[in-house]
């Protein structure tokens, strides 16, 4: 009976029904187990006072943030649902992104196969690694952005295998929103980029027209918000990008030890099924192929970011997921066995995420 239910062509409310259990799970124990980052810590001050001001509150500008004003428009729009406190609206609008992020999730990897359990397990494992439940369900901007992130490259996928201006708008409207979120936009629109020059159908004319699209909806959004900030604050992105510049290295950490150890907790237990789907690289489609080879060079951009965290590495994950669904279908057929084996990365991300606080400790 549990096998049928659980077919590979199964109705998707099925699998759908075990990522939504899943996710309440993890903003469950996450919420009630787990302090939050204090509001005067963090990107807390920045985001929470500029959602203040959006709704007419006096507080301290931060304009370097009001440049991507989502994340504060979003808190100022749920604070009211609890009777104005910010920082719940902060956590609402998370839990909603990270329930959408889920869903997103879900979608991308069944481009990459038709075993829907098997797109199931391995987003189960996605939503359950430990940027996600430490900074992604906490008072910070990254988890609309990483849900925008996965949004582009779903549509770019779509794009590279159906040249349509629907896949392609998909796309451009998930960048576009996106640089109104977080940084993390900047990636996905170079990944956009490249496989608009690299599909193969569209002659070149076109590919420049469309890339000519993409960066004038772009340019628009951010040269919109810029200007309405520097009318009302004299603060422009030179600004933010020579105060990002300026972080000192003890405050970065840029060490070859810390950052493999952030890399490393990105993916975590994960991280071999990973090497499993490099290692049967030749079994994955060549189309697949193409895109996760044009994925490649914006995923590693984390390496131009000026500080060192899992959370700032995110941008890795998808390419990673991507790889370790290959990689678990690879290994083994038998369902039992694929099921313990993401039921044992999931714990290992909840063992690291309970413990993270002691490794800082020891290894800062």
């Amino acid at each position: 009976m549990i096998k049928n239910w659980f077919a590979a062509d199964s109705p998707h409310i099925r699998f759908l029904c075990v990522i939504l259990l899943v996710a309440a799970l993890n903003i469950f124990v996450r919420l009630s187990f787990l302090p939050l980052t204090a509001p005067t810590l963090g990107d807390g001050p920045g985001y929470l006072n500029n959602a203040r001001i959006i709704s007419g509150e006096p507080a301290t500008p931060f304009p370097g943030r009001l440049l991507k004003p989502l994340t504060p428009l979003g808190i100022a729009l749920f604070a009211p649902l609890f009777h104005g406190d910010m920082v719940s609206g902060f956590v609402m609008l998370n839990v909603l992104c990270y329930i959408l992020f889920a869903l997103a999730a879900y979608v991308l990897l069944l481009l990459f196969t038709a075993d829907r359990f098997l797109a199931m397990l391995v987003t189960l494992m996605f939503i359950s690694t430990y940027p996600i439940l430490e900074y992604g369900l906490n008072l910070e901007s990254d988890m609309g952005s990483w849900l925008l992130f996965v949004l582009t490259i779903f549509g770019s996928v779509r794009y590279y295998r159906a040249a349509s201006w629907k896949n392609f708008g998909i796309a451009v409207a998930a960048v576009v929103v996106g640089l109104l979120w977080k940084e993390y936009a900047i990636p996905a629109g170079i990944f956009l980029g490249l496989v608009v020059l690299f599909e193969p159908t569209q002659t070149w004319k076109e590919k420049f027209f469309r890339i000519f699209v993409l960066a004038a909806f772009s340019a628009l959004a951010v040269g919109i918000m810029q200007w309405i900030i520097y009318a009302k604050y004299h603060y422009t992105y030179i600004d933010f990008f020579r105060e990002a510049a300026s972080t000192s290295p003890s405050q970065s950490q840029r060490h070859l030890y810390f950052i493999g150890k952030s890399l490393f907790a990105v993916f975590l237990l994960g991280w071999g099924l990973v090497l499993a789907g490099l290692l049967r690289w030749r079994s994955i489609p060549r189309s697949d192929q193409h895109i996760l080879a044009l994925l490649f060079p914006p995923s590693m951009m984390f390496l131009l970011w000026t500080s060192v965290s899992s959370r700032l590495y995110y941008i890795v994950a998808p390419l990673l997921a991507i790889l370790a669904l290959h990689g678990l279908r690879s290994l083994t057929e038998r369902r039992l066995v694929q099921v313990c084996i993401v039921v044992a990365i999931m714990v290992g991300s909840y063992a690291w995420l309970f413990a993270s606080g002691t490794f800082r400790i020891f290894f800062q």
